[in-house]
């Protein structure tokens, strides 16, 4: 599911006035008040002095199964109270309809910043103090207070059902004495994204705090309903594994010990819970909470203690875990044996292991090993080597950047000898600065819309984060100074969705275009009866994300890049499901750099049979079987367009760019040689 990019530029050629004067009931005295309204690309920030733009549709694109997001300011001359946020179904040419009720108007709420992103001086949105719009509330109603912005988030959900097309309707906001319309244009691509999902996704989650934010009892029926809202929220953004609290004394594992030594474990309360998640979508894997955690001043493992019943003593006690772990995850193991879940689980040892932890950190991890050795090894790390004692290694982005080439060692030897190792990345209060990602209040969307991008260009199949909601006493309060601005939660109590949740749900969607379009491409080349050596099935997706992400260090900032690509990349994606079909590679790839010496660029092609082909305006030449190849000298450098027409008339269009290398800085000549 995806909510998708707001694009400033219409489909449509109607550009509607959005300042309209609403004339108040007859009963009434109260003067009309000027109300605009303007949309906003919804990476960008609606501050409460962001001046309005021109008068243009909200345009939302999107494929079926997908979610969208956009945005639109309000902004009026006077204070206005109660206004009303509506709006109506959206209709086509052919008596399509998209349900009002598919489209979600919430005002997007303030949270004070107090301390910028450290090192982030050159692109934060604001310097601190400010208030940062992040949270949306589910409000109908808004007040304005005058030459005051408020923003208001537009999420759009394009049912499986729908068929493509261009519709259109109005969101609407009205009050007594003030009325105002904002035109809505959805293009519905011709494909489905599907509800498989690609990526590992995971937010780790203080559950007990959802309990006391809704003030309900842990494991009440209430609380159950309660985290079930959580869980349905986590899965429509696409995280698919849940953290899971299994020791004895976090509450969902029961154990007792009895008078001869002999134990018992109940896991009614954990399968309830793991059954919940996986009825709601979020539980296709379990990450197992550490055994431990790491002392920093002597490099040991603290391993967790854990709450057992204990008969001979008749009460609960905390045993060391040379008591507790064997006879709890031996038996949890086997639990997960019996209920067909023990190839869907990993467990943690202990978090960010650094260089001189490594000892102690390889002991807890092979004890837990041979307790169990059925489960799987996950840990975000902090260091290289961890050769056969970790399966699914998590290394920080900037690290991941930093030490590229021995990950990439391991990650090609354990292909080679079938290992089962996995590589995933996390952020947290780290990377901060101008360059990595990452999702704080006070970066630009852009900066979050790029993460699920790095997961495609850098073969990262899974993604963790810390911080779903470790928020502080007060969830709507300024976020602690320690960390970066809202690295604690994506999330407030409810739950209500902050700005970057929904930014980071388009960037998990984006991903699966990428997958998509590689997967059609492979088909292609599977079942395509002609010769296609020279056919990459991930060479597309790789130029197009990396339009936009170069290195997890070379990220683009201008929004522009992304949506712009991602159309691109939806365009591509409906030539292979909808026709007519155009495939291309070049060498050197879209995106090269051009250095003259001169510069030749081969075109190769699959198109309809039947179908023409031109490239930069030129005929080429299309063999009955729809293949095409090409090759022109090139100084110059910019779009190349490849346009293929079929006999009855349709098209299909792609662009392939290029760049100039930069010129060469003449060397001054030294003194002694000037003399």
């Amino acid at each position: 599911m995806t909510v998708s990019r707001f694009s400033l530029f219409s489909l449509f050629s109607a550009v509607l006035t959005a300042t309209l004067f609403a004339v108040a009931e007859p009963s009434s005295t109260a003067e009309p008040s000027a109300v605009r309204i303007w949309p906003v690309d919804p990476h960008l920030k609606i501050f409460g002095d962001s001046q309005a733009a021109d008068a243009v549709p909200l345009v939302l694109r999107a494929a079926r199964n997908e979610y969208e997001s956009g945005q639109f300011g309000l902004r009026a001359d006077a204070d206005v109270a109660g206004l009303s946020l509506a709006v109506s179904d959206l209709t086509n040419a052919d008596g399509g309809k998209i349900a009002a009720s598919n489209v979600r108007l919430r005002p997007i709420g303030t949270i004070p910043v107090t301390k910028n992103t450290p090192g982030a001086d050159a692109i934060v949105v604001r310097k601190a103090p400010f208030d940062a719009p992040d949270v949306l509330r589910e409000e109908t109603t808004l007040d304005l207070t005058a030459q005051t912005s408020k923003g208001v988030w537009v999420t759009l959900f394009v049912p499986s059902e729908t068929a493509p097309g261009r519709y259109s309707g109005t969101i609407t906001v009205a009050s007594e004495t003030a009325r105002a319309e904002l035109p809505l244009e959805v293009e519905v691509f011709r494909f489905e994204l599907p509800q498989e999902r690609h990526l590992w996704a995971t937010n780790w989650f203080a559950y007990g705090r959802f309990a006391t934010a809704a003030g309900v009892e842990f494991a009440s029926e209430e609380y159950w309903a309660v985290l079930e809202r959580y869980f349905r929220n986590m899965a429509e953004h696409r995280q698919n594994v849940v953290y899971v609290y299994w020791r004895p004394g976090d509450g969902l594992t029961r154990a007792t010990r009895s008078k001869d030594g002999a134990w018992n474990v109940d896991f009614t309360l954990l399968e309830r819970y793991l059954k919940l998640a996986e009825e709601t979508g979020v539980g296709e894997r379990f990450e197992l909470v550490h055994v431990g955690s790491i002392n920093r001043d002597d490099a040991t493992i603290n391993w967790a203690q854990g709450a057992v019943y204990d008969e001979a003593q008749g009460k609960s006690v905390w045993l060391p875990s040379e008591e507790w772990l064997e006879p709890v995850l031996s038996r949890l193991e086997a639990y997960l044996v019996e209920t067909g879940r023990i190839d869907r689980c990993m467990i943690h040892i202990a978090d960010e292991p650094f260089r001189a932890d490594l000892p102690a950190w390889r002991a807890a991890s092979r004890r837990v090993r041979e307790i169990a050795p059925k489960l799987k090894r996950i840990d975000a790390i902090e260091s290289t080597d961890f050769v056969g004692d970790l399966e699914i290694w998590v290394p920080k982005l900037s690290h991941f950047d930093r030490w590229r080439e021995f990950y990439e060692e391991v990650r090609a030897d354990a292909a080679q000898k079938g290992a089962d190792v996995e590589f995933w990345y996390y952020i947290c209060c780290h990377p901060y600065g101008e360059r990595y990602p990452n999702r704080f209040m006070d970066l630009p969307g852009s900066r979050v819309r790029a993460i699920h991008w790095l997961n495609y260009t850098e073969n990262l199949t899974g993604y963790l984060h810390w911080g779903y909601n470790f928020w502080g006493d007060d969830p709507f309060g300024a976020p602690t100074e320690k960390y970066g601005p809202g690295d604690t939660h994506v999330v407030y109590p409810g739950p209500l969705d902050s700005i970057r949740w929904e930014l980071e749900r388009e960037s998990v969607e984006d991903y699966e275009y990428f997958v998509l379009l590689e997967n059609l491409i492979a088909d292609v080349k599977k079942s395509s009866g002609a010769e296609l050596r020279w056919l990459n099935a991930k060479k597309r997706s790789l130029e197009l994300a990396r339009r936009a992400v170069r290195t997890p260090s070379d990220v683009a900032l201008d929004p522009a890049v992304f949506t712009e690509t991602r159309l691109e990349l939806a365009r591509e994606i409906e030539s292979l499901t909808n026709g007519p079909r155009l495939l291309v590679q070049t060498f050197p790839g879209d995106g090269a750099t051009l250095v003259p010496g001169p510069v030749v660029i081969e075109f190769y092609g699959l198109t309809e049979p039947g179908a023409t082909v031109s490239i930069g305006g030129k005929a080429v030449e299309v063999r009955p079987d729809g293949t095409f190849e090409h090759s022109t000298w090139q100084e110059k450098t910019g779009a190349v367009e490849i346009v293929a027409t079929t006999p009855d008339g349709r098209t299909a269009k792609t662009v392939r760019r290029f760049v100039a290398a930069p010129p060469v800085v003449p060397v001054a000549p030294s003194q002694e040689a000037a003399k």
